[in-house]
């Protein structure tokens, strides 16, 4: 890839490009390798560098004026991450974000999933439901996303069964009420034990028309004076720099938080914000709530394991790993009005578990290597029966573990009031912060409540170990449930048919505004249930071909004016 840094360039310096992408994470990344080696001019415009930079991670800092938060009744427990990554625990609701070339993947486990079908119909018992493009279309999209993720075949439910290596054992569970639900993890392919890391997928661009300018934060979007095209974007840099950039075609892909401020923070020509005539922006903020849903110890861990663990398949000459868990049915979600939501196990790894240790001493971790040497010498057991799982059966390993539980996410109804507006304070670059004020519904409480419930009674109808509930599920204590974001805002730039109710349209192009388009999670329709990453890359690649064919047909009806563009560039340092 080509990148500059606006920190060592003019100031007040004017840069043209054909497409100018706002966000160098998954989605931007993800277009402009779709626009590779094509006749368009396209500026990737990243507010970080190449590595974290604390002065310039304090740009996501928010005003959270809603949920998580604490009460008399207890404390969210964090995001579940645990092991080197327990530290993004500690990251405040909605700031969990990396302003740094990759976005969001530095920080990702790789965890991806599509939606359901259920997720794109209309829902009579959920208000604003369905999607105005059909699951169908989007598909061969979603293919492609996986083929940038490295992943298998996009199958997620119990059509999955008949291409596993070993198929998982019929347990006897009432599919009118729970259904099996499969997650599977993005690798980089060069590196088996990485997850996807977009800055990687980035410099892998070698084509001469995509530029990156780094250490360019977008402040400001202006229009024209019936506000109705983009005619630039200010930019500033972390040194004082500032810089304009013209662009016939403006994409924002930077997140769910930062996609809502900047459309609302750009009030010059339009006081309430860009695209903001009935008031939309910024509302309907979903996220995926997280709770933990059941328990288990001591031998129930691997009576449950055995069930609920990794399963493998071929596909592309390589093994894909899919981790089984649990959803509620589509009937019982329509028959109680419930809203989607899937558990996934977690295992909470023994300090002598012989393949944590085994993965330390192969890393040279030198302050536990007699303790992990002998949790391996008195495992050999357990390694060659793990052995025999992973390389003949296809399976996931077996592990000593303290505990292992059922995580939650869960979908959020929309809620209008649930919404990012902009805050009194601002950031150094002196625009407001967003203020957050995140609402989970009692529809979700419902929801995850009843999937736990439905878990304990089904397991111990089938003789599976019962689980142990929350003290708030088994209270029926709606007011005790405690939940933390999971660092995936959605749906505050929602697409839609109605401008009442959406700010994009189903090509995600803002309503009125020509060439102003938007992509990643903010524009789903409804949240799901499942991690955002596959299908937020699945639209972005959709609006990438919408744009070669809007380019084309623009080209067709100009000639081509020689103007100054990207080539200013060539004259400044860069970054190979």
């Amino acid at each position: 890839m080509m990148s500059r840094d606006l920190s060592s360039m003019p100031h007040g310096i004017e840069i043209y490009a054909d497409i100018a992408i706002i966000g160098g994470g998954p989605a931007g990344i993800a277009i402009a390798r779709e626009l590779a080696d094509t006749q368009i001019r396209v500026l990737v415009i990243e507010s970080g560098g190449h590595d974290y930079e604390a002065e310039v991670q304090a740009l996501n800092a928010v005003e959270n004026i809603g949920q998580p938060f604490a009460s008399a009744k207890g404390t969210p427990e964090g995001r579940g991450y645990n092991g080197s990554l327990a530290w993004l625990n500690d990251i405040p609701a909605f700031e969990l974000r990396n302003r740094m070339l990759g976005g969001s993947s530095h920080t990702w486990i790789g965890k991806c999933a599509a939606f359901d079908d259920i997720d794109f119909t209309s829902r009579p018992w959920l208000s604003l439901s369905g999607w105005p493009i059909e699951r169908r279309e989007l598909l061969p999209a979603v293919d492609r996303a996986g083929e940038l993720l490295n992943l298998g075949p996009n199958l997620y439910d119990e059509n999955l069964f008949d291409l596993l290596h070993s198929r998982p054992d019929d347990l006897g569970l009432d599919t009118q009420l729970l259904r099996p639900f499969f997650w599977q993890f993005s690798h980089m392919r060069h590196a088996r034990a990485e997850p996807t890391r977009f800055n990687r997928l980035a410099l892998d661009i070698r084509a001469t028309n995509i530029d990156f300018l780094m250490h360019a934060t977008v402040v400001q979007i202006n229009l024209d004076s019936p506000g109705r095209r983009v005619t630039s974007l200010d930019l500033k840099s972390p040194s004082g720099r500032s810089a304009s950039v013209r662009a016939d075609t403006v994409i924002l892909c930077g997140g769910g938080v930062e996609n809502a401020r900047l459309l609302l923070a750009s009030n010059s020509a339009q006081p309430a914000g860009i695209g903001n005539a009935h008031g939309v922006v910024g509302r309907y903020l979903c996220d995926h709530p997280r709770t933990s849903l059941c328990r288990f110890t001591g031998r129930d861990i691997d009576a449950i394991a055995r069930h609920f663990n990794f399963y493998g398949l071929g596909h592309g000459g390589r093994t894909h790993f899919y981790l089984r868990g649990l959803s509620l049915s589509p009937e019982m979600q329509a028959r109680e009005g419930l809203t989607n939501c899937a558990a996934y196990p977690v295992q909470v790894h023994a300090d002598d578990d012989p393949w944590a240790a085994l993965k330390r001493l192969t890393k040279g971790a030198g302050k536990t290597f007699k303790r992990d040497l002998l949790a391996v010498a008195k495992s050999t057991d357990m390694i060659a029966s793990g052995l025999y799982n992973r390389f003949i059966r296809k399976r996931g390993l077996p592990h000593r573990s303290t505990e292992l539980r059922f995580d939650v996410m869960v979908e959020q109804q929309l809620d209008s009031e649930s919404r990012i507006t902009l805050a009194d304070q601002c950031d150094p670059f002196g625009q407001p912060l967003a203020r957050v004020d995140w609402k989970i519904g009692s529809r979700e409480i419902d929801s995850v409540k009843r999937l736990a419930l439905t878990i304990s009674n089904e397991f111990t109808r089938v003789g599976l170990p019962k689980p142990r509930l929350p003290d708030w599920i088994v209270a029926d204590d709606n007011a005790g449930a405690q939940f933390m974001d999971m660092a995936h805002p959605s749906c505050t730039t929602r697409m839609g048919t109605d401008p009442r109710t959406s700010v994009v349209d189903i090509n995600a192009m803002v309503h009125g505004i020509d060439g102003l388009f938007v992509a990643g999670s903010s524009v789903f329709p409804t949240p799901g249930q499942a991690n955002p990453t596959l299908m937020l890359l699945a639209l972005a690649i959709r609006l990438a071909d919408h744009l070669k064919q809007r380019h084309a047909a623009a080209q067709a009806r100009k000639p081509r004016v020689n103007e100054l563009d990207l080539s200013l560039l060539q004259g400044y340092p860069s970054r190979k």
